[in-house]
């Protein structure tokens, strides 16, 4: 995705790093501490990314003309965090830390030129500043104009990606039906969880299956895991214990490592379709939808997955 931000849909990316062993409870970064961790792998973190600031310490780093601060800075107002989301600062504290050099900045800030969401809609501004990025040795950049080039699809999938990382869910639909008609495996994914959790479209669970079962016959690792949920819960599908062990097991033949440990909980769980409970760790379907929850930038509670402050909710 554009923001450099982990997806819990994409999560298999991240899996290496994950130990070999179940935990009870799957905790996410916030998409800041993570973004911070991120700047310091790839060798250009700071004192300011490394003790996770607040607001008003990033933006008085920033102040000093600090690249990396300022990307810092701008990826809290983005996100909201530690202050209410302001778009157009974020991108405006984006834009001081591209002009100051930081590839990072540049393409994330070319994630919003292409939705046109706190700048001006302008796709060939978003292409330049990828080409900045890229000459300045980004692979991530480098990475992007390839895809774009040779896969379609690929690029409105990840304007989707941005305007569902931004909340921005009735916005982000269009491209994802427009990724998934142009053969994205990714776009129909996001278009499929679009639908399954009601992300700015009314939830339809029949459509979320197909939309997954689609995606995960062309190979989408993440893709089969979702239709392994389906199987295993009956969602928009009839509850079906032996296909829901046989996707996780494809999922997990290809490397997924959290396919393995849902398989192995399922095995050591009986049918897996029961939603009783309250919610907590004996309950496999809140946990999932949990997970769920929080890639959809919210968080589970009381059986509803809240996304904002206001406590406003989807019903996954």
């Amino acid at each position: 995705m554009s923001f450099n931000k982990p997806d819990a849909y994409a999560v298999d990316r991240r899996e290496a790093a994950l130990p070999q062993a179940p935990p009870q409870r799957l905790r996410r970064f916030s998409r800041v501490a993570t973004l911070a961790l991120a700047l310091c792998i790839a060798g250009v973190g700071t004192t300011v990314a490394l003790a996770n600031p607040s607001l008003g310490e990033a933006v008085a780093a920033a102040q000093t003309g600090d690249a990396r601060a300022q990307y810092m800075a701008g990826m809290m107002y983005l996100f909201g965090q530690g202050t209410r989301r302001d778009i157009p600062e974020g991108a405006r504290w984006l834009q001081k830390s591209g002009e100051a050099g930081l590839p990072q900045a540049m393409v994330s800030l070319a994630g919003l030129y292409d939705v046109g969401v706190g700048v001006p809609f302008d796709p060939a501004r978003a292409v330049q500043l990828r080409q900045q990025a890229a000459r300045a040795g980004y692979a991530m950049a480098r990475s992007q104009l390839d895809v774009d080039a040779r896969l379609p699809g690929t690029r409105d999938y990840r304007r989707a990606s941005v305007l569902t990382d931004l909340k921005l869910y009735a916005a982000a639909v269009p491209y994802a039906r427009r990724s998934a008609a142009a053969g994205s495996l990714e776009g129909q994914e996001l278009l499929g969880r679009a639908y399954h959790l009601g992300l700015g479209v009314g939830i339809d669970k029949v459509a979320a299956f197909k939309l997954y079962e689609q995606a995960a016959t062309g190979g989408l690792v993440q893709a089969m895991r979702d239709v392994a949920f389906m199987y295993q819960f009956g969602e928009g599908v009839r509850p079906d214990r032996a296909r829901a062990l046989a996707y996780y097991d494809k999922a997990a033949a290809k490397g997924s490592t959290i396919a393995r440990w849902e398989a192995a909980n399922l095995r050591a769980g009986g049918n897996g379709t029961q939603r009783g409970g309250s919610g907590g760790s004996g309950d496999p379907y809140a946990a999932a939808q949990s997970q769920r929850c929080d890639g959809a930038g919210g968080r589970w509670q009381n059986g509803q997955c809240v996304v904002d402050g206001n406590g406003n909710t989807i019903n996954p």
